[in-house]
């Protein structure tokens, strides 16, 4: 993530959104480029800053800190513009300005300093308020950078919204989190697992209800007697080449593993196990396991457990994950119990029952019979 805004800066949100972390992550930016940084701190010492900015990787040493705890603000403004009147700080960061501006004189200092000190030296000025304090700086600044911190079912979700940015695009946001021994993280900084050449396979066990089975394709199947099905389509693709992570959302991981050998194929299997957490740790730990196992073909079996964890933002969840997995070309194939509207993302459905399925297609609808001997296959 390019966090290269120039001019005065203005980070705000609620507590925790992850402000001060952000800042550091940009402070340790320019101290790695060799530049010069001044941290103004109203509410944190040097030694809890260092030991807070180490645990998220950051070595802000270099920085000059001033601790201004309980100092007056009019105080705090001048020795700022007296220091880099004398000094040749490329970044000063004020951590945090809501204490510069509780009083209306504090304002105006604020504003005489952004523009007759920070722009006319070509200095970079980060400021961190309060979102109700975020004023007036919000008006004055090149940049305008809101963090939001949002909290469902105890998952947690942070966002980094550019809602102003002069130069350059704005009115955009990024998911983020803020990872121990990593700091702050942005979701496109992920390890991204690799792309597949277009690829197409007629299976025995689904092809004549789908077509080939395509990598980049969402298949969705509802219905608990699916699973020997999915296991079938698993052996096949392995014994072509193609390789196969399974993922068991509810059963036993061993069973569905013996299964497949049955019909004399391989396959990674492992427990999905979705626990409250960032959807950002959800999608770090999706992409681990594609990159782990170089999957060409993922299949989750029984879904549902994540809508029972996450509620609503579930579906938000398995949307991101097939985009990402239509955009490297991998294939999907996905069972629940039923719909919760993941039908919407899906390339092709199959309601599967004990004897009968009925498939949806672009070509239209399908009634199928539902073979589990010899082996299960979709015969349509």
């Amino acid at each position: 993530m390019d966090l290269a805004f120039r001019g005065v800066t203005a980070i705000y949100g609620r507590p925790g959104a992850g402000k001060t972390s952000l800042a550091m992550r940009i402070a340790h930016g320019y101290l790695a480029a060799g530049k010069k940084v001044l941290w103004v701190s109203l509410y944190e010492d040097k030694e809890t800053f260092l030991a807070n900015a180490a645990k998220l990787g950051y070595d802000l040493s270099r920085a000059e800190f001033w601790d201004m705890i309980f100092v007056k603000p009019d105080v705090i403004l001048n020795q700022i513009i007296s220091a880099i009147s004398q000094g040749e700080y490329h970044l000063v960061v004020a951590d945090s300005l809501s204490a510069l501006v509780e009083e209306g004189q504090s304002r105006e200092w604020l504003i005489n300093a952004v523009y007759r000190v920070f722009k006319p030296a070509n200095i970079d000025f980060v400021g961190i308020a309060e979102e109700e304090t975020v004023t007036p700086l919000d008006y004055i600044a090149d940049n305008l950078i809101r963090l939001e911190l949002k909290m469902e079912n105890g998952v947690a979700e942070r966002r980094m919204y550019v809602v102003k940015s002069r130069g350059r695009r704005a009115g955009y946001y990024v998911e983020f989190d803020i990872l121990e021994g990593r700091g702050v993280v942005f979701i496109d900084e992920l390890p991204q697992p690799r792309r597949r050449a277009p690829w197409g396979k007629w299976l025995d066990s689904l092809s004549k209800a789908f077509g080939p089975i395509k990598g980049g394709c969402v298949y969705l199947f509802y219905g608990r007697a699916a699973t020997p099905l999915l296991a079938k389509a698993a052996a096949e693709l392995s014994r072509e080449g193609y390789k196969v992570l399974y993922r068991v959302f509810a059963g036993d991981p061993a069973a569905v593993a013996s299964l497949i050998e049955k019909f004399g194929g391989r396959a990674t299997v492992q427990r999905a196990a979705p626990a409250p957490m960032s959807h950002f740790a959800h999608v770090k730990s999706f992409y681990e396991a594609l990159a782990e196992t170089d999957a060409d073909v993922v299949i989750s079996d029984g879904v549902d457990v994540e809508f029972l964890v996450y509620g609503k933002k579930a579906f938000e969840i398995n949307r991101f994950e097939a985009e990402e997995l239509k955009r490297l070309g991998i294939a999907l194939l996905a069972r629940a119990d039923r719909d919760y509207g993941l039908r919407y993302i899906a390339d092709a459905v199959a309601a599967v029952g004990k004897e009968k399925a009925v498939v949806y297609t672009p070509a239209g609808v399908a009634e199928c019979r539902y073979e589990t001997q010899p082996e299960p296959r979709l015969a349509c």
